[in-house]
């Protein structure tokens, strides 16, 4: 504003300065300048078109028109503004878009214009940019927030207007989300006062001139006329007609151009604030636009309810206004020439005047909106805008203001999921999932930040939302994948629910510390809506914790910015720091990038698991981390993906579907799920992470739950590859799977796999073919040289602690499995003639009575028969002839006594050794799979029976006498060793192949109380038959087995039910002449009178049997004499057809 007080003020002492040199009017008059002063009024082109863009009324029409400036511009203006293509020619915006003449000449935004902010100033732009108006009002203690739409509806703001109040045009008006930011904002109002005072000023500006110039031609003549010239008698009504004119067509101007767009104005009926957030990164044309807040408030920064909003569209063109368009151009243009002609023939001074006055009057237009906003208007600090640039986080450093909040982060101890898990988070009742959000301030900024969200992504315009934000791409992302995760993980559940939640803990600084950061938590839903059965989770939700704690991130250090952010192996600094961890790493997770030892400062656990990679502090090598190449807003997406996992996982009992390992090249294998590979796909499919990042994220949560499947050298999968491969010769891939998974395996998983390439290194070894035979033998020495997980540990580039290379635990348990190895490869090397690998043996302390010299109160080695001869019989496969020999002789001793010699020597690979080879004989021969089992059902410890299990033998096989080995054990009343059969999986309810009798009727002829209840207990079926149709009350009765079938009748055994005769367990009692049974059975509800197959009654089969004692029992417990069978005949006749008189004395007594 001072330079253009400045141009104006060289102008008029230009003008002074010609006028002194000229000496005189007489030479002014004849001054180029002279000529030219007139002509000052068609211009001012920049002055025209700003006032005329921001005049909103009548006052600022009549204030244009005043000693008018930039008569052609206006003139122009309205012709772009109203005129139509014919017209809009003769100026050479025949093909003028609308919005280009809107862009520059109007006040109002529409669907083709809005206003930006740029470095504090306001631009005018074509399209639908980006930029976002929220009005924040207060409501019942608190606070709500929305669009100017929603605040009209809510009844917190109301309006003047007809377009607006009218509730139709309420709703489709596509103005009212397009700010105004110019009347608005832009500029700061004054006082109605000051454009009344300018108007009075420009009435008198324009009547002074005029009466000036009067007075120059009527009252001071004589002054102002020379000798040779004076005024022409034209110029003073030419010039007073043209300056009349004149003032009334710029009015016309001003007024059509300035009715062309709509006002209404919008007050506030509640305490308010205004808020423009503008995004940055908008480039539009040759303009690049940055990051703006703007707010309108109260002078102390509060909430007011005296607020105005001016909302300026563009109006319907009226009609029949050609006619008055061409009459205010020509009247404008005749006005100018009018004025102009009668100033050349008016006294110079009176040119000077005119000029002047409309110098001065341009210069008190601008003065009246000179008071605009700046750069210092941007809420946004310079430390905010270096933090959210990076990522576009305007909305959420927005949030933080809004709530005036510090800092927010998450919190994911796998401690807080656990307590959470217990709980339940899942129900088939949508309406108890209705979460009841807390009221803490990290809560409300949720709720806030989702808000901000759901504002800038649902809008009439595609073109206004904000989705390209790398926030929002990442949280919808990470909303499929949950999604995705959820429905997989429903199909794994028994009774899928219909909805779920999950908690997420944080806690939230407020601006003042003072204040603290309680730990809070919010429930984050995944609802099935009742027309798709797909769960949905609200990514609103998901976008704002995901920025919020992004953006707390950046501020607290920008370092996150860099590339290259580690993940820990593991969720827990524990569980990072453990050698265990670092097994499944290599076995389940490990594709590209190696896990290295960092330094546990590099992650705040109790925040996040991860955090910026650095491989400084050499000395300090704790945890095991994953390099990665993700941003910091994928990372804490997969953060937030665990926290979910580690929610819903445990209400799965395990994981379906297979495992196996499947080869990639020479040496390298990769471990396979398929419910991994499930989990993993959705990871995937949902844009989330690379495979590795997914098995990164996935695999640790599953092993912290104990999900993780199991894969070792005797899984099934693994067993039948290391088969199919043996047989088809090739011996060193079965090696190369064995080795691999000795070196990546933890635990029972890792010994059970050492003892299944020992037992590989003994079936190579025990081959005719020369070439397997040399292999087995080569990799018995290598197994029995160096612990094979030490030697991968030291074959990784990334150092690793040395407790883990060389743990005590692990060596003494590998010199004792070295021993057995070196005790059966000792005896295997002096059966084929290999004495070179017998003295090896023996160089490292090896020999035939290594194991036993411990031990040897049971074992005589020097015999044959003896215990030890028995255990190398079983291992080696050449001994079937012998075995089959031996069953007919009962050589389950020989199978109980080996076992006891193994389980008191503590050898636990002979052990495994030995219940591998019954396995494998037990399928040709059922009989020893049933006896293997009796033999470990009745040892310790109870591994034998799950080893048995886990080499494929069948629990349920059916031996020689046709029974189970839980048949047996029932039938000799061992409680323990039938409860272990139970325990690990036996068919309660498999039945004998001689007389289809079954465990349970076994216990019920042997009067076992413990055992019916045990069985029953583990789900036997009190109704299952044998070949006669006995239940095992059935044979609990025939064997006068009071006590169990009381047990059975009390645990819901049928007293009614029948046998293949017809008869219910009373008749067949009676038919039995148990006196005792039957009245037990006729006190414990049986029906006296039931029939079998011919009609016959109890009554009638004890007469008929001519036991009279039975008789007399049935008759006092009121049995139906006169009941006839189905030849018609009574007891009585019955027992008269066998003339025993007694009976008949009993009958006819009764």
């Amino acid at each position: 504003m001072p330079i253009m007080v400045w141009h104006y003020t060289v102008l008029l002492m230009l003008f002074g300065v010609t006028s002194v040199r000229a000496e005189g009017w007489e030479d002014f008059e004849n001054n180029f300048a002279a000529d030219l002063a007139p002509l000052v009024a068609l211009f001012g082109e920049r002055l025209t078109k700003q006032f005329l863009a921001e005049s909103t009324s009548l006052l600022d029409n009549l204030i244009f028109a005043l000693c008018p400036l930039g008569i052609l511009t206006a003139v122009v203006s309205l012709i772009r503004i109203c005129g139509n293509a014919s017209l809009r020619a003769f100026i050479g915006r025949a093909n003028e878009a609308p919005g280009e003449a809107e862009n520059e000449l109007l006040s109002c935004v529409s669907e083709g214009t809005a206003e930006l902010f740029n470095n504090g100033g306001i631009s005018r732009v074509s399209g639908r940019p980006r930029i976002l108006e929220v009005v924040v009002w207060e409501e019942q203690g608190s606070y709500k927030f929305g669009h100017l739409r929603d605040a009209l509806e809510d009844g917190a703001w109301s309006a003047e207007g007809e377009e607006i109040q009218h509730e139709k045009g309420l709703h489709s008006l596509p103005e009212l989300d397009i700010p105004n930011l110019s009347l608005n904002k832009g500029i700061k109002r004054r006082g109605i006062a000051w454009f009344y005072l300018a108007a009075l000023m420009g009435i008198a500006l324009q009547g002074g001139t005029l009466i000036y110039a009067t007075m120059t031609v009527f009252w001071y003549s004589k002054i102002f006329e020379d000798d040779e010239d004076s005024p022409a008698n034209y110029a003073l009504p030419l010039y007073l007609y043209g300056s009349v004119s004149l003032s009334l067509g710029m009015f016309l101007c001003a007024f059509l151009i300035e009715r062309s767009s709509s006002e209404s104005y919008l007050y506030s009926t509640k305490p308010s604030k205004i808020y423009w957030l503008q995004p940055g990164r908008q480039s539009i044309g040759d303009q690049d636009f940055g990051a703006f807040l703007a707010v309108d408030e109260s002078p102390y920064s509060s909430n007011t309810q005296h607020l105005t909003y001016t909302k300026s569209f563009r109006g319907p063109a009226p009609k029949g206004r050609r006619p008055f368009l061409i009459f205010t151009i020509c009247i404008t243009a005749t006005g100018f020439i009018a004025q102009f002609v009668g100033l050349r023939g008016l006294h110079p001074s009176v040119i000077i005047a005119d000029v002047g006055s409309t110098l001065l009057m341009a210069a008190v237009r601008t003065l009246l909106r000179t008071k605009r906003i700046g750069s210092e208007g941007n809420r946004f600090s310079k430390d905010d805008r270096e933090a959210f640039s990076h990522n576009q986080q305007e909305l959420d450093c927005f949030a933080y203001q809004l709530e005036n909040v510090e800092s927010f982060r998450l919190v994911s101890s796998p401690v807080h999921h656990t307590a959470r898990s217990r709980s339940g988070s899942c129900s088939t009742d949508s309406s108890s999932q209705t979460s009841i959000q807390t009221s803490g301030l990290g809560a409300k900024l949720i709720r806030t930040r989702s808000q901000l969200a759901k504002l800038t992504s649902c809008s009439r315009h595609p073109s206004m939302d904000w989705d390209d934000l790398p926030i929002r791409k990442v949280a919808q992302d990470l909303a499929n994948t949950i999604e995705m995760t959820m429905e997989v993980v429903s199909r794994w559940k028994e009774a899928p629910s219909s909805t779920c939640s999950f908690e997420l803990s944080f806690a939230c600084q407020h601006n003042h510390k003072s204040m603290g950061s309680p730990l809070e938590t919010y429930s984050i839903a995944l609802t099935r809506s009742d027309d798709t059965l797909q769960r949905r989770v609200n990514e609103n939700e998901l976008e704002a914790i995901l920025g919020l704690w992004t953006f707390s991130l950046l501020k607290s250090d920008p370092k996150w910015l860099g590339k290259g952010l580690g993940r820990a192996v593991g969720l827990t600094k524990a569980e990072a720091s453990a050698e265990a961890t670092d097994l499944y790493f290599h076995k389940w997770i490990y594709r590209q990038r190696e896990a290295v030892m960092v330094s546990s400062k590099m992650i705040s656990f109790s925040e996040q698991s991860f955090g910026y990679y650095s491989d400084g502090r050499p000395d300090s090598k704790e945890i095991l981390v994953v390099k990665t190449e993700n941003s910091l807003e994928v990372m804490a997406a997969q953060d937030i993906y665990i926290q979910f996992l580690m929610s819903i996982v445990p209400e799965i009992e395990s994981l379906s579907g297979g495992v196996d390992i499947l080869p990639v090249s020479h040496n390298v294998f990769l471990a396979q799920s398929a419910s991994i590979d499930e989990l993993v796909g959705c990871f995937e499919s949902g844009n989330l992470g690379s495979r590795e990042d997914a098995l990164l994220c996935i695999v640790p949560v599953l092993k912290h739950q104990n999900l993780l499947p199991e894969l070792a050298g005797d899984t099934r999968a693994v067993r039948e590859r290391i088969q199919k491969l043996t047989s088809d010769g090739n011996w060193d891939s079965a090696f190369d799977i064995l080795k691999w998974l000795c070196e990546r395996c933890e635990g029972k998983e890792s010994e059970r796999s050492v003892y299944e390439l020992g037992l590989l290194c003994q079936r190579a070894m025990l081959t005719r073919t020369g070439s397997v035979r040399e292999k087995g033998f080569e990799n018995a020495q290598f197994l029995l040289q160096c612990d094979i997980r030490s030697r991968f540990f030291r074959g990784i580039k990334s150092p690793r602690p040395s407790h883990w290379i060389h743990s005590h635990v692990r060596r003494a348990w590998w010199s004792n499995f070295s021993r057995q190895l070196g005790w059966a490869t000792f005896h295997f090397a002096n059966k084929v003639g290999r004495h070179g690998t017998t003295q090896f043996l023996e160089s490292i302390g090896l020999s035939n009575a290594s194991i036993y010299q411990a031990n040897t109160s049971n074992v005589d080695s020097s015999e044959p028969g003896s215990t030890q001869h028995m255990v190398l019989a079983f291992l080696d496969p050449e001994i079937d002839v012998e075995l089959h020999d031996a069953a007919q002789h009962g050589y389950e001793r020989f199978m109980a006594a080996c076992l006891d010699s193994v389980n008191s020597s503590q050898q636990a690979a002979l052990r495994y050794w030995l219940l591998a080879r019954w396995a494998e004989y037990g399928q040709p021969l059922p009989h020893l799979a049933m006896k293997a089992f009796v033999c470990a059902a009745k040892s310790n410890p109870v591994s034998v029976l799950q080893t048995l299990g886990r080499l494929g033998s069948d629990i349920n096989a059916i031996g020689n006498e046709g029974c189970t080995a839980l048949m047996e054990l029932v039938a000799t009343g061992d409680m323990e060793a039938t409860k272990k059969l139970l325990m690990h999986g036996a068919d309660v309810n498999s039945c004998s192949a001689a007389n289809n009798l079954n465990a349970l009727s076994f216990a019920a002829i042997q009067g076992r109380e413990e055992l019916l209840c045990l069985l029953v207990d583990y789900g036997a079926e009190l109704e299952l038959r044998n070949l006669i149709g006995y239940t095992a009350l059935h044979s609990a009765c025939a064997e006068n087995q009071l006590s169990s079938a009381a047990l059975l009748l009390r645990r819901g055994a049928d007293i009614e039910t029948l046998a293949t005769d017809g008869r219910t367990p009373l008749l067949s009692v009676v038919v039995g002449g148990d006196l005792d049974m039957a009245n037990f059975l006729i006190d414990m509800g049986a029906n006296i009178n039931a029939t079998d197959h011919q009609g016959n009654t109890a009554l009638m089969l004890a007469t008929n049997l001519e036991y009279g004692e039975t008789v007399r029992l049935l008759l006092g417990k009121q049995a139906d004499k006169e009941k006839k069978n189905y030849i018609g005949k009574t007891a009585l006749d019955i027992a008269k057809e066998h003339e025993n008189a007694s009976i008949v004395a009993i009958l006819e007594a009764a």
